[in-house]
């Protein structure tokens, strides 16, 4: 009596299905997260409670003017090395 071919996985082909599966979980979850977050025009989803929105918009304007903060800081900045450069001759 002949016993069946029956082909036993290779290490390769193992590796491939749980990268697979690997791979399907993180796209659901990325989908899961994309559908929580605010669409295109910064707006979050309709479901969010009121005080979550007054903050995210209460943080969007202190990062806008920690931005312009930086902006002026940077200029200070460079305008102070130079006069350091020029007065050290460099």
């Amino acid at each position: 009596m002949k016993k069946p071919n029956l082909k036993k996985p290779s290490k390769v082909e193992l590796a491939r299905t749980r990268l697979d599966g690997a791979v399907a979980r993180l796209e659901e979850a990325l989908d899961r997260r994309l559908d929580s977050l605010p669409d295109a025009a910064g707006k979050p989803p309709a479901e969010t409670p009121p005080a979550l929105v007054e903050e995210l918009e209460s943080l969007r304007d202190e990062n806008a003017k920690l931005k312009g903060l930086n902006e002026i800081i940077t200029t200070r900045l460079d305008a102070a090395i130079g006069r350091l450069k020029t007065a050290i001759g460099n």
